[in-house]
């Protein structure tokens, strides 16, 4: 395969990453700076840590275009949160451009905040070829450790590839560096065909994978370093990932072709690219295992004075699940230079306040709210889609219902004797431990002396209500509890403290759910696809997919087909995954964006005071997603630079 260079004439930035993120400023702009770069041990690891840097925050909720491009997430106002703040949200609502490209992650701008910190990942992998080129030349490293860093860094350059071309479809491979003085008129790359892209892509993980280190030997220095189970699980999912419709047989773009006139994607599906991506699942899921990594289940700490109801250990699992930082089983890959911290938890995910006694806090807010319409994708009780379960009330799924007084089935979910809407009620584990909203109930490590919780008022004067606060409210009526540590304690009427934790990655239930979608891709259902399912759905409390479909569902037999667990596999994974930044690519690989997005997005009319007015569906945005928006443009700017670089497909 032909290797292609990329010209960058910029300053080289090393940052080093430490626990409270200082940095340092070295510019190797000549042969001396960077002869000095690799001179010692401490400073070649500084140049390790700044490959680690380029990592696209998934806690940065300005920049993660999986955070509110989508359906999951949406914020309040236009006016209180402008295009310059939030791009990622303003690609939701059909922005995107080709003069100025939101989230432009080519080369770096639009990225909302400030750009001192924006991410441009062709710098990222020139920086990641210059480790390579140099990381031999430090004297006081012994072998080992150079073959591993140096597979560290193979892997990062991999990944870094990887993110761009689920952004911009096919893209060049970018190997080796151009000399930083070569003529702009040699310097002319064009785009690889997406099977070219993907082959590189594992073939560079493969060659890294025999000098990571197996898994980190000290996590409390190590977590998020690169070791063959990140490696393993990764290329499960980029494989996952080529074999899906959006790379494997796509049609939509026949035009779109090389200076040779070869297609850039492939017209005609290969089932073999799902035959490899269920082996790398089970390579990965058999390191992962091997090396003690499980599904997290809560453990209840043993100042409760009543145990809890096995409702709340369930609930519980899926939030620490992605919270938990210290001796989290489940945790197979995270950034821990993107930790969900005060801001994120206080001001983007807590309703209001969690306590009543507390209702003044100004500390949190909660303007990261999650849609109506994925509140209702969460299954009934039963483990079925609540339009499938036929002893659920769904014609009657917006009707007000009052939460009986006593002891009621529902009081460690809801509150009894309020008034909320059909939906809240009769709902998986999953939909209590993953949403806050109206009538609903809050469990906290400060209230772990009770099984109860705090309950949740999210109507005009209650302890979640939003307030005149132009930005710190839920402009949809619910919020995620999921992305809230159990560990935070609200403090005074004006402070909480916060249990920060990094941004997941990748974790063990999201490769048990990739391994059961390639599986039942290539041979359909078998026992093997169901094991991972129904030990997903075990952990929240659901009994098996064949028992909950067999005598809950209005269509029995669904999982018998290979279409049928096809559809239930994404259901599963939008429901287990919701608001991990995971709904946003499924979306696009599988080639459903355009039915999925091209709906109306729904919330309450959360300032009305009656229970009537306030449960009215209010069309927060009727959004139009279109075939050329499974890519990102690239800037007229750059196509100028570069007369041999296509725009992408439609743009």
């Amino acid at each position: 395969m032909m290797k292609h260079k990329i010209k960058i004439l910029y300053a080289i930035g090393l940052f080093l990453l430490s626990g409270c993120n200082k940095y340092m400023d070295i510019v190797p702009d000549n042969i001396a700076e960077l002869e000095q770069a690799f001179s010692m041990r401490v400073m070649a690891e500084r140049y390790l840590f700044t490959c680690y840097s380029y990592i696209p925050r998934g806690n940065d909720l300005q920049r993660n275009p999986a955070l509110l491009s989508g359906d999951e997430f949406w914020l309040n106002s236009m006016t209180n949160y402008s295009q310059g703040e939030f791009p990622n949200w303003y690609i939701a609502m059909g922005a995107q451009n080709t003069n100025s490209p939101l989230l432009n992650f080519w080369d770096g701008n639009n990225q909302g905040g400030s750009g001192d910190d924006h991410v441009r990942l062709w710098r990222a992998i020139r920086d990641c070829n210059i480790f390579l080129e140099n990381i031999y030349d430090v004297r006081d490293m012994d072998e080992v450790e150079i073959k591993r860093w140096s597979a560290e860094v193979k892997f990062l350059k991999a990944y870094f590839h990887y993110y761009l071309l689920r952004m911009y479809g096919p893209i060049p491979i970018v190997d080796v560096n151009t000399a930083t003085f070569e003529d702009p008129e040699n310097v002319h790359f064009e785009r690889e065909s997406t099977d070219a892209v993907f082959a590189y892509i594992t073939r560079t993980i493969d060659e890294a994978m025999p000098d990571l280190m197996v898994d980190v030997m000290q996590p409390a220095q190590e977590n998020g370093r690169v070791t063959q189970i990140v490696a393993k699980a990764m290329k499960a999912e980029i494989l996952v990932t080529a074999a899906s419709p959006l790379f494997n047989g796509n049609a939509d773009y026949p035009d779109y072709v090389n200076a040779d006139n070869q297609p850039l994607f492939n017209a005609a599906e290969n089932p073999e690219k799902w035959v490899a991506a269920a082996t790398a699942c089970r390579e990965a899921i058999a390191a992962a295992e091997a090396a003690g990594k499980s599904l997290y289940k809560w453990t209840p700490p043993t100042t409760m004075i009543r145990a809890p109801q096995p409702s709340t250990i369930y609930q519980m699992s899926i939030r620490q699940a992605v919270t938990e930082r210290m001796n989290n089983p489940e945790s197979l890959w995270v950034n821990n230079r993107s930790t969900a911290n005060q801001s994120h938890q206080g001001h983007g995910f807590m309703p209001r306040s969690i306590d009543p006694a507390r209702i003044t806090n100004s500390q949190t807010g909660g303007y990261m709210a999650p849609t109506l319409n994925m509140a209702l994708l969460f299954y009934s009780k039963n483990g079925v889609p609540i339009e499938e379960d036929f002893t659920y009330n769904y014609a009657g799924r917006f009707n007000l219902r009052t939460v009986p007084i006593g002891q009621s089935p529902y009081q460690y979910d809801l509150i009894p004797g309020h008034v909320t809407v059909g939906m809240h009620f009769d709902r998986e584990n999953r939909f209590y431990g993953s949403l806050s909203f109206d009538g609903g109930r809050y469990f906290m490590n400060n209230h772990s002396s009770d099984s109860l919780a705090y309950p949740i008022n999210a109507r005009p004067g209650g302890n979640a209500a939003a307030t005149n606060s132009p930005t710190r409210y839920s402009g949809t009526g619910y919020t995620p509890k999921k992305l809230v540590s159990y560990f935070n304690v609200v403090g005074s009427e004006q402070a909480f403290t916060t249990y920060t934790y990094p941004f997941v990655m990748m974790r063990l239930g999201n490769l048990y759910l990739l391994c059961a979608e390639a599986l039942n891709e290539v041979n359909g259902p078998t026992q093997e696809v169901f094991q991972y399912l129904d030990a997903i759905r075990a952990r929240s409390g659901l009994r098996g997919v064949i028992e909950s479909w067999s005598d809950f569902s209005s269509n029995p037999t669904k999982p018998n087909s290979k279409e049928g667990l096809r559809e239930i596999i994404h259901r599963e994974r939008t429901i287990e995954l919701a608001f991990e930044s995971q709904r946003f690519w499924d979306l696009r690989r599988w080639k459903t964006a355009q039915e999925e997005l091209n709906t109306p997005i729904y919330g309450w009319d959360i300032r009305q005071n009656t229970e009537q007015t306030y449960y009215r569906r209010v069309v927060m945005f009727t959004r139009t997603f279109t075939l050329r928006d499974y890519f990102w443009p690239i800037s007229i700017n750059e196509l100028r630079r570069n007369t041999s670089l296509l725009q992408s497909p439609l743009w």
